[in-house]
């Protein structure tokens, strides 16, 4: 139970052991920095590459120089997860922010740790987050719903094994070139690759299948590429659409993960230069597939406008980032919500649950 009388009580969990753990760190600051202090007590946790959870040891107070998650002294170190989660709830913390994403921070690992733990958190459930970190997955459950997304095939560990070359031979001609080959449960786009011969098609699955046990290979969709956040109410919990965001990469084909945070990255355009029935129809996706897989508190749904008109789902973000140069703090902030009100309806909407 919430106290009424008292500073809500909040965890901000940064870090982890992903490709992804610099980004969740820079989130992490942000959101550490943007809380007020009249109203939140708030305890950042850094959770290393190699697992080690690291705990402020008291609630950052807001220096002027603002909030370090290298600093080197200030911390209880935790060697894993249950133990740091034991001496959170002892700290009688009230809600969890996860700023981390990918593998164990956004894939439903954190997510069942916490509630495990009896701890209230931002953000999807482990099941709902383990369905949307599962791009093949996301893919079949809105197929099944009639949600327009790219052609795929599902390469297997028996495919990854052996014939890569065949393989790769039958993929160009299946889908023609060029095609996408991503490694399903990769953040960040660190791990797509666009093919535009054989040989590259080839050299992705030579690449991309070590750590994976299966790619998923799907139709290139030419077009422009849109992407649209869906934020619940912080009265009513109705999921909100947010304004569209065109992104328009200055030298990458797409959108990775050098456009999404170098300071000379992507331009994007909020809201989106689109019409009206048009960008309504980019928001209702975005709406359809925040609901079909069950997400809690925002999500953020990537879409391809294709040249004749089309619209394509690629995947969905459960917690998308909150860096300087994130996307859902831009559209957030469209529509009047700054970054501080941003963050303080998603611990406020959590703390209801």
């Amino acid at each position: 139970m919430v106290r009424k009388s008292e500073k809500l009580r909040i965890a901000v969990l940064m870090g982890g052991p992903s490709s992804e753990h610099d980004v969740s760190l820079q989130g992490g600051k942000n959101v550490v920095d943007a809380l007020d202090r009249r109203r939140f007590d708030v305890r950042p946790v850094v959770i290393t590459r190699e697992g080690r959870w690291r705990v402020a040891v008291r609630a950052w107070g807001g220096a002027v120089d603002g909030f370090d998650p290298l600093a080197e002294s200030g911390w209880r170190e935790f060697e894993g997860p249950c133990e740091a989660l034991v001496h959170l709830k002892g700290r009688g913390i009230d809600v969890a922010l996860p700023i981390l994403h990918g593998r164990f921070g956004e894939d439903g690992t954190l997510q069942a740790l916490l509630l495990a733990a009896g701890i209230p958190f931002v953000g999807s459930d482990s099941r709902a987050s383990a369905l949307a970190a599962d791009k093949i997955r996301t893919k079949e459950i809105l197929g099944f719903h009639g949600i327009p997304t790219p052609r795929f095939e599902v390469l297997g560990p028996e495919a990854l094994r052996r014939g890569r070359q065949a393989t790769a031979a039958r993929l160009a001609q299946a889908f023609g070139l060029p095609l996408v080959i991503k490694n399903p449960l990769g953040g960040s786009t660190l791990e797509v690759r666009i093919c535009d011969d054989v040989g590259q098609v080839q050299a992705a699955m030579d690449e991309l299948a070590p750590p994976a046990e299966r790619l998923l290979v799907e139709l290139y969709i030419k077009g422009r590429e849109l992407t649209v956040a869906v934020l619940e109410d912080l009265d009513s919990g109705r999921p909100m659409p947010l304004p569209v965001i065109e992104i328009r990469p200055r030298k990458s084909r797409f959108f990775d993960y050098a456009e999404k945070y170098s300071a000379d990255g992507a331009e994007e355009l909020c809201p989106a230069p689109l019409d009206e029935a048009l960008t309504a129809r980019v928001q209702a996706l975005a709406l359809s597939v925040h609901t079909l897989l069950g997400l809690k508190g925002l999500s953020r749904t990537d879409v391809m406008l294709a040249e004749d008109g089309s619209l394509h789902v690629l995947e969905t973000n459960t917690m998308p980032g909150m860096t300087a140069r994130s996307l859902v703090p831009r559209a957030a902030s469209a529509v009047g919500l700054a970054f501080p009100a941003l963050v303080e309806n998603l611990v406020r909407r959590a703390s209801l649950s």
